[in-house]
């Protein structure tokens, strides 16, 4: 039959089911049919094949073009020093000062930009912007500033979200980013990072984020050193995205929003949910920009109103149809997994060497998706209790015929070169004890996989995986903070990052109210400990347990465990009503990492 008469025999189907008043709807059903029809016959007509620019190493190390260290002359006034870090930082010359955007990863790539800067420009910095709370753009603040004070220009969630990572998921995300940067990997390893050529971050890093000084909620519209500047909050890789627009030159700077690779619609080092719907509507935000030049904070510029325009519009039309396609499937009820075997980019927009797959990548970005909103359960009834991981591999291995048995089948696997099959082998054993053999094996897969992965995340994270297995190495790196560093961290967010380290298995039966007079910014805080919970409140307490009094800056250094509480007390720079051990016991509830490398 054809698609005509197909189309035919299903209208006269609706007509005779509908009353005659209700004709004309049928007519309207079929051209709506008629137009999905019509609609997926041209989705699968599409002849172009996909050209699959990013599946080999050797096409990483041709991007590592991208990050050729340079200052980049975009305009009269805007200059862009791109390969010193994982990040991009721009200056803007004003009449009589400059105006930094984006400030690197740490004070000592900072210091390198700005004296690279100074090749071009003398004049005093006047403001600071951050386009995002992410450590590459903020942690090399103070070198910008020059020891004077300058206004940090920021939206006004940015502070949280950076107090977020120092002081709630700090110990996770520092060893899951290590893991995808590579921080741990030879230069043969670590050929770059997709968005840059590396992230320099070591245990002798010196971080410091200055605190924003001027913040705005949707748009700010300001004139710094003579150079009208617009800030317009574009909510897309993180919540507190903004892009700078400055009128007068057309030039368009869009933070993390876009650079030259398919987006972090997802990072494998650990997020929350990226809204992809709010990144679509930033970046048609800043298609309404006459702009002639876009400078990214990650990758090279780009000048040619015609050439951004094409670069946008196919930037978020990749968003939007991983987005699409995946709320299509997910509403066919496919769980994540089926849908990333359905999922890929069209010929058109996998081609554009803007969607090549050097950072983020399609499949990760359509489990984010799907996670962000229906939550971690995939439909599947088998899933809603699970067996517990270690008698889930007990029964693998007695199905399998044994430990030995289950082993050699690893080993075969291996032969065969089905790589990520030994992995999931290998975590069965891994999972039933310490099997030194699964271990060994596992890295050797580990290691095959990185070798021939050309997403850059990937590839590190599989090094660095590989390498903890084989020689005990630990992830995680902490930059050891300066006072400084510290006195720019919102004290409030210190206390309440306080409950999330709490030991509750020894804490079940503890009832116990500690109150804090902090002398310097006539604050109090307390923290009750009640059966296996902290809680914390801001204002003064009727008979607590215990006082401290000491200064909000002594408690944070105590908290980050660089000053020692017990030096501080003998010291006089903290006193405990009820005397040391107090304070001792007290610390002792909560499992708070410290700043030093592991």
């Amino acid at each position: 039959m054809t698609r005509h008469a197909l189309l035919m025999a299903l209208g006269r189907h609706i007509d005779f089911k509908l009353c005659t008043r209700s004709v004309r709807l049928s007519r309207v059903l079929i051209i709506f049919i008629s137009t999905l029809f019509m609609g997926g016959v041209t989705a699968c007509s599409e002849t172009e094949p996909v050209v699959d620019h990013t599946r080999t190493p050797q096409a990483l190390k041709a991007h590592s073009a991208t990050f050729e260290q340079a200052v980049l002359k975009v305009s009269d006034r805007v200059h862009v020093a791109i390969g010193f870090g994982l990040a991009n930082s721009i200056m803007i010359e004003g009449d009589d000062g400059l105006i930094i955007v984006d400030t690197m990863e740490t004070v000592e790539e900072g210091k390198a930009v700005m004296a690279a800067f100074r090749k071009i420009s003398d004049k005093p910095v006047k403001a600071i912007i951050y386009t995002h709370n992410h450590a590459d753009h903020v942690f090399g603040s103070q070198a910008f500033a020059e020891g004077h004070d300058v206004d940090v220009y920021a939206h006004e969630s940015t502070a949280y979200y950076i107090g977020r990572v120092i002081n709630i998921i700090r110990p996770i995300i520092t060893t899951r980013s290590m893991r995808m940067f590579g921080n741990h990997l030879h230069q043969d390893e670590l050929v770059n990072a997709g968005i840059g050529p590396h992230l320099t971050i070591h245990a002798n890093s010196t971080l410091n984020a200055l605190a924003p000084t001027k913040t705005f909620k949707d748009t700010l519209k300001t004139t710094i050193a003579g150079v009208n500047i617009e800030l317009i909050h574009a909510p897309g890789e993180t919540e507190d995205q903004l892009f700078v627009w400055l009128p007068d030159d057309k030039v368009l700077m869009p933070g993390d929003n876009i650079y030259k690779t398919f987006p972090n619609l997802y990072t494998i080092r650990g997020t929350y949910y990226r809204d992809v719907t709010k990144w679509i509507n930033s970046l048609d935000l800043m298609r309404q920009m006459p702009a002639e030049h876009i400078v990214p904070s990650h990758t090279r510029p780009v000048s040619g109103h015609a050439d951004i325009q094409k670069i946008l519009t196919d930037y978020r039309d990749a968003i939007q149809y991983v987005h699409d396609q995946t709320i299509r499937y997910m509403n066919q009820g496919l769980s994540p997994d089926d849908i990333v075997e359905k999922v890929k980019l069209p010929a058109r927009l996998a081609n554009n060497p803007y969607l090549h797959e050097f950072y983020g990548t399609v499949e990760w970005s359509v489990r984010s998706i799907f996670t962000g909103y229906l939550g971690w359960f995939d439909g599947n009834s088998t899933s809603l209790q699970p067996l517990p991981k270690g008698e889930e591999a007990r029964k693998m291995v007695e199905l399998a015929g044994g430990e030995q048995a289950l082993l050699n089948q690893v080993q075969e696997a291996m032969s065969k070169q089905e790589y990520q099959w030994v992995l999931q082998l290998c975590d069965y054993l891994l999972h039933t004890g310490e099997s030194q053999a699964a271990k060994h094996i596992k890295s050797a897969a580990l290691f095959k996989l990185a070798e021939s992965e050309s997403n850059p995340n990937a590839r590190h994270y599989y090094f660095t995986q590989a390498k903890e297995l084989k020689s005990n190495l630990k992830a995680a790196i902490y930059p050891k903070p300066n006072p400084a560093f510290l006195a720019q961290l919102p004290t409030k967010n210190i206390f309440q990052s306080m409950p999330v380290y709490l030991k509750a298995e020894d804490t079940l039966d503890v009832l116990l109210t500690v109150q804090f007079n902090l002398t310097d910014t006539n604050e109090t805080y307390s923290i009750q400990i009640r059966h296996g919970i902290a809680e914390v409140q801001n204002y003064p307490i009727s008979e607590p347990d215990v006082t401290i009094t000491t200064t909000a800056q002594v408690w944070k250094e105590v908290s980050a465990k660089i000053k020692s509480p017990i030096n501080a007390v003998i010291n006089g720079e903290l006193a405990v009503s009820s005397g040391k051990l107090a304070l001792v016991e007290f610390l002792s509830y909560f499992d708070v990492p410290d700043f030093s490398s592991e």
